[in-house]
């Protein structure tokens, strides 16, 4: 699985490659066919403003910024839910009785681990709306929004 950072780079090298594809021009035969594809382009092509299609062009130092924005609040969101993680000590803490009256003591790390796991599912919204509102938030923070 990519990490965020990882996908907003991912993301910001496919609109650099559509950047540079829009902008290029390469005949295919250099006119030679016939075919027109030395001519120039009789129609000017419309301008579509940023706004009108929400893009949002970074920089890499405010893609940086804003992944670490992103990562930052994630982790919080994280560290909250094993904070607030329910651990009843009943299930996951098993005693017995050893061999020359010493207690053995054994952790059921898989109940640790699912405990934790239901906490972080329940605090880290993953739906559209929500993921929106926090872009927007940083983005606003960033004084880009």
């Amino acid at each position: 699985m990519k990490t965020v950072m990882e996908q907003l780079m991912e993301i910001q090298d496919k609109l650099d490659a559509l950047k540079a594809q829009s902008t290029e021009f390469y005949p295919c035969c250099d006119g030679v066919c016939g075919c027109g594809c030395d001519e120039p382009e009789t129609e000017t092509p419309q301008e579509v403003s940023a706004e009108e299609v929400n893009l949002v062009v970074f920089t890499k130092d405010q893609l940086i910024t804003f992944a670490t924005h992103l990562t930052e609040r994630i982790m919080d969101k994280c560290k909250e839910a094993v904070i607030d993680t329910n651990l009843d000590a009943d299930n996951i803490v098993d005693l017995s009785m050893g061999y020359g009256h010493q207690i053995d003591v054994e952790l059921d790390t898989d109940a640790i681990t699912r405990s934790i796991h239901d906490e972080i599912d329940g605090v880290v919204d993953t739906d559209s709306n929500s993921i929106n509102d926090e872009i927007n938030s940083i983005l606003n923070d960033m004084d880009m929004g």
